[in-house]
C-alpha cells in the first residue's frame, strides 16, 4: 500500500533507493512525432533517480496550463551515429588543400572524419 503521507512515502522511497529531487523548471516543452509542440505553463517537476541509474520526470500542472503549438519547421538533426566535423578539422584540411570550407565539410563528412581520406579526395578532385 502507498503512504498518503508524504513523509512517509519519502521514507519509502528512501529505503528502495530512490532519490526525489524537484526541478525549477519555468516550462517543460514536449515535442510530439506529428511535430506539434505541448508547452506547459508553471510545472511542478520532480526527478526521480532510481537504483538502476535510471531517470524519471513527472510533470504536473493545473489545467489550462498546456498550450499546443502548431508545427514548427524542424531544423534537421544530425543522427547520433553521423560524424559532425570541429571547426579545428575544417581548418587544417582547408589550409592544407586550399579547398573551400562548404567542401571541406563535405569531404570530411564523406570521409566520416577521416582527416587524410578528406584531404587526399579534395586533392584529386582539384587534379582531376
Amino acid at each position: 500500500m502507498i503512504p498518503s503521507n508524504p513523509r512517509d512515502l519519502e521514507r519509502l522511497l528512501k529505503r528502495m533507493g530512490i532519490k526525489v529531487e524537484e526541478v525549477d523548471a519555468a516550462y517543460v516543452e514536449i515535442r510530439l512525432k506529428s511535430g506539434e509542440v505541448l508547452r506547459i505553463n508553471n510545472p511542478t517537476v520532480a526527478l526521480m533517480k532510481m537504483p538502476n541509474k535510471m531517470l524519471v520526470y513527472q510533470i504536473q500542472t493545473a489545467e489550462g496550463s498546456v498550450q499546443r503549438v502548431a508545427q514548427q519547421q524542424q531544423q534537421p538533426q544530425p543522427q547520433a551515429s553521423e560524424y559532425v566535423p570541429s571547426e579545428e578539422d575544417i581548418a587544417l584540411v582547408a589550409e592544407q588543400t586550399g579547398a573551400p570550407r562548404e567542401e571541406v565539410v563535405k569531404a570530411l563528412i564523406e570521409a566520416k572524419g577521416d582527416l587524410v581520406q578528406a584531404a587526399m579526395k579534395l586533392i584529386s578532385r582539384r587534379q582531376g
